[in-house]
C-alpha cells in the first residue's frame, strides 16, 4: 500500500537527517555490527497461553526499545533488516530441540487494521515476516489473519484484562488451513494477548501446531 504523505516525510528526514546507526551514531546503517554484537541474544523460549512464543531478545534491553519504537511510531520500514538480523542471529544459535521450524509451518504476521495500516504506511509485522521468509524460505501467508476492529492500542493499555477484552474477537480467518502448522510473527510479546487471540482464531480453522517469533519479549 502506497501511503504518499509518509513516503514524502521519510524522504524528507533522509535529506536532512542521513542515516545512522541508532545505537552508536556511525553513518549509512541504522544497527552496525558493533551494536549487533552487544544485544543480548536469548537461547531459549516460553510459554504464553497455549503458545510458545520464541523471542529473540528483551525489551528492557535500551537499544532494543529505541529500535522498535523508531519502527512502529517514526515509520522507518527499512528497520525490518536490522531487527531480522537480530531474530535470524538468535534462531541460528537455538537448540535444535526447541523445534521452531517443525512441521513446515507457514509464516503468518499480525494484521493490522486497514485505518492503521494507511496510517502507518505499513505492517511492521508483515516486514519482519517478509525478511524472515526471505532467509529461511518458508512461505509467507499475510492475509490468512484480518483486523476486524480498529482497536486502541495493546501498548496504551496497562491492564491485562483490559488488554484481553480490547482485542477478544476482532481477529478474522476464512482459510481453511487444514493441519498446516504456523509460525506467529510480531515485533513485540507483552501479555500474549494478541497472539492467543490469534492462534484461537487459527485453531478453530484446523491449524496444527501453532508458535510465535518476535524481536522481543516485554
Amino acid at each position: 500500500m502506497n501511503n504518499y504523505p509518509q513516503q514524502a516525510l521519510k524522504f524528507a528526514v533522509d535529506i536532512v537527517f542521513p542515516v545512522r546507526c541508532i545505537g552508536c551514531g556511525a553513518y549509512d546503517m541504522y544497527l552496525c555490527p558493533s551494536c549487533l554484537a552487544r544485544v543480548r541474544i536469548k537461547n531459549d523460549s516460553d510459554m504464553v497461553g497455549k503458545v510458545q512464543v520464541f523471542s529473540a531478545t528483551d525489551y528492557g534491553d535500551g537499544l532494543i526499545q529505541k529500535l522498535l519504537k523508531i519502527f512502529k511510531y517514526s515509520f522507518v520500514k527499512d528497520l525490518a533488516g536490522p531487527l531480522s538480523e537480530i531474530v535470524r542471529v538468535y534462531i541460528d544459535n537455538l537448540p535444535g530441540s526447541l523445534g521452531l521450524f517443525a512441521g513446515n509451518p507457514i509464516l503468518v504476521p499480525i494484521p493490522l487494521h486497514k485505518r492503521r495500516l494507511n496510517w502507518r504506511g505499513f505492517n511492521q509485522s508483515e516486514n519482519l515476516a517478509q525478511k524472515i521468509s526471505g532467509i529461511y524460505g518458508f512461505e509467507l501467508y499475510p492475509s490468512v489473519l484480518t483486523r476486524t476492529k480498529n482497536s486502541k492500542p495493546q501498548a496504551d493499555i496497562e491492564s491485562r484484562d483490559d488488554r484481553l477484552g480490547n482485542i477478544a474477537g476482532i481477529f478474522k480467518c476464512e482459510e481453511d488451513l487444514k493441519g498446516r502448522n504456523i509460525i506467529l510473527v510480531d515485533d513485540i510479546c507483552t501479555t500474549g494477548a494478541t497472539i492467543n487471540e490469534c492462534a484461537k482464531v487459527l485453531a478453530a480453522n484446523g491449524a496444527g501446531k501453532i508458535r510465535a517469533l518476535v524481536v522481543a519479549r516485554g
